[in-house]
């Protein structure tokens, strides 16, 4: 293995460990808010205990697009590698408050006060982290290769999320009802505050010609960027994306407190989910790094998972169990997976070389503040407003048009643009 593939895995996994833990930290909270509810919103019960805990989760969301402005200019002035860094520090006392703080049985309202600055302080930390982090990913690959590395971004967001579901399942399986509503729902963020110090030394060991990268571009100009039809067709994109991940990550919370399944049941089968996503996304990418424009693939892929998704959803509400959950979230994360690469690529193509970090951060907040700390919580009302379980794939068949317009539209005009990373093939060794 040369230097320069050496330092390049270094810097991925750099890059890569502190989305890892933003959606370990995510999912480990969406697994757990019925626990969690019952820990900080005791006077709450069922679906009201549980819009609680997720509105709460959802105040972090708030601060991600001040945490991406703000590091996004820190990023500018200081580097990529001290942004990430000062990131970390943030997570990290976040992350700490949120394993530590006592229920609100112990300490009272307090509690639920620390909950909420801990979420803040993540979100604050994972609105920054984004763009530094995706723009080290793309400037680190070989020529015409970064649209495809930047992907390992998503990659790492589903193992996350796997590694999560994962101690779920096993506390679930292992610990007592009671157990696991008292203290159990604490182990999976104090193995992800365990996590932190090989965080901090994988970060530490970026080669140091990555260690600082100056954005000359004139920081107006950068702004005005962001009205042009690119970036608002970028950003739509991320809003469908952002909207359809969280409904797939308010997997296990549905099955818990609308299908009123064991957590066991709700967390294997979102394990095989997960699983299915992961294989799905590297398929995706090969798809992608061999057909230099895969338009008919995203269209075929879309128009079949789409009605699969709602026809299990139905079946899900009609027979719930262990079955008809695994192939519930099989075909939602199989179908997303596949479309990851391909639009994802498009997508980081089109934003300028010189203002990426910044413009991708903040895009990228901005949706996935408004957007994704919103979706679950105004899931749960629609739900309850309505009493029709079939709202969450009444919302996918409404995204779905919506999502393949906005990429239809952004290739359009990266076609006329023949901007040619997008549109060209790479060599099979830059997967």
């Amino acid at each position: 293995m040369t230097g320069s593939e050496q330092d390049r895995k270094r810097i991925i996994m750099a890059a890569c460990v502190g989305n890892f833990l933003e959606f370990y930290n995510f999912m480990a909270y969406a697994f757990f808010a019925p626990m969690i509810a019952k820990a900080f919103f005791p006077h709450s019960s069922g679906l009201a205990g549980l819009f609680d805990a997720l509105i709460t989760f959802g105040a972090g969301f708030f601060l991600r697009p001040l945490g991406a402005f703000c590091v996004g200019i820190y990023a500018r002035r200081h580097g990529h590698q001290a942004a990430l860094m000062l990131t970390f520090v943030i997570m990290a006392v976040g992350s700490l408050l949120l394993a530590a703080t006592p229920p609100t049985g112990a300490i009272g309202i307090i509690a639920a006060f620390m909950i909420v600055l801990a979420r803040m302080m993540q979100g604050f930390s994972d609105g920054g982290e984004v763009g530094p982090a995706t723009a080290m990913l793309y400037d680190a690959a070989p020529p015409g290769k970064g649209g495809i590395i930047s992907i390992m971004q998503y990659v790492t967001q589903i193992l996350g999320m796997l590694v999560a579901v994962i101690f779920g399942l096993i506390l679930s399986l292992v610990l007592s009802h009671d157990a696991l509503y008292d203290w159990g729902w604490r182990v999976p963020f104090v193995i992800g505050v365990a996590i932190l110090p090989f965080g901090f030394w994988l970060r530490r060991q970026i080669p140091a010609a990555h260690t600082t990268h100056h954005e000359p571009h004139p920081f107006g100009a950068t702004l005005r960027l962001l009205v042009t039809p690119k970036i608002l067709l970028v950003f739509a994109l991320i809003i469908c994306g952002t909207i359809t991940n969280y409904l797939r990550t308010f997997g296990v919370s549905y099955a818990i407190a609308v299908l009123h399944l064991p957590p066991g049941i709700a967390m294997f089968a979102m394990t095989i989910g997960l699983i299915c996503g992961v294989t799905a996304v590297i398929a995706g990418m090969r798809i992608a790094n061999r057909n230099p424009d895969p338009m008919r693939f995203v269209l075929w892929v879309s128009l079949i998972g789409t009605p699969l998704c709602m026809v299990y959803y139905g079946l899900s509400i009609t027979y719930p169990g262990l079955w008809t959950q695994i192939g519930l979230n099989v075909t939602i994360f199989l179908s997303s997976g596949l479309l990851i690469a391909p639009v994802w690529r498009l997508l980081f193509d089109a934003i300028p070389d010189h203002s990426r970090a910044f413009i991708f951060g903040l895009v990228y907040a901005v949706a996935v503040s408004v957007f994704g700390g919103l979706t679950q919580p105004i899931t749960v009302l629609l739900i309850a407003r309505f009493h029709d379980a079939m709202v969450p794939a009444w919302m996918i068949g409404v995204l779905t048009p919506l999502s393949l317009l906005a990429y239809l539209g952004l290739r359009h005009l990266m076609k006329q643009g023949h901007r040619p990373s997008a549109f060209s093939p790479l060599p099979d060794r830059a997967l």
